[in-house]
């Protein structure tokens, strides 16, 4: 719903942080080179001559059927894969994406929704959603890039939710297929 509502500019940067969980530090400083769509199926996140990673460690972020799909698609003007988008004519050539254009474009979109939320609510929703549809805490640590199991544990929380909801929906399950069942007035 975020995507399909967002303005076309920046619906690319937002639709690869969703399928990633990549901090936007990482998706601004994404380059062609870090993108294997061979038998890797890949992109790299891995420091660059004037960026550092935030916890040093370089990894690899399987890239999913959609993301495969947005990156074959993706014009490459620049070395960089997300861009700003054009600026007026006479301009030099495409630049690294502006963190603080692309938050004030998802706000105006999130406004439009009625939606609370921010650029890194995107990496919030990944880990929780991976962690939900069964991805391992050792799987999903090594493709978002936590060491430390407390700052992991922060985005864990609707993982929570929906594992207490589960519960509950298996329990009025079990409670149901208990129940007596009555035939032409009769309990069975």
């Amino acid at each position: 719903m975020i995507l399909a509502a967002a303005k076309p500019a920046y619906r690319n940067a937002l639709t690869i942080l969703a399928e990633t969980g990549m901090r936007v530090g990482e998706l601004k400083h994404l380059t062609w080179q870090d993108v294997e769509l061979g038998a890797a199926n890949a992109l790299l996140i891995r420091p660059k001559e004037s960026w550092k990673l935030k916890t040093g460690d370089q990894r690899a972020i399987p890239i999913s059927p959609r993301l495969h799909q947005l990156l074959e698609a993706l014009p490459r003007r620049s070395p960089l894969i997300v861009t700003s988008p054009r600026l007026p004519a006479g301009d030099s050539g495409p630049k690294q994406i502006s963190e603080r254009r692309l938050l004030q474009s998802l706000k105006t979109t999130l406004k439009k929704l009625g939606l609370p939320g921010h650029l890194h609510t995107f990496r919030h929703s990944f880990i929780s959603s991976t962690l939900a549809n069964g991805t391992t805490e050792s799987t999903l640590r090594s493709w978002v890039g936590h060491v430390d199991a407390e700052t992991f544990k922060t985005y864990t929380h609707v993982h929570d939710r929906t594992s207490q909801a589960e519960m509950q929906r298996l329990a009025s399950k079990k409670q149901a297929a208990t129940k007596p069942t009555e035939v032409d007035g009769q309990k069975a």
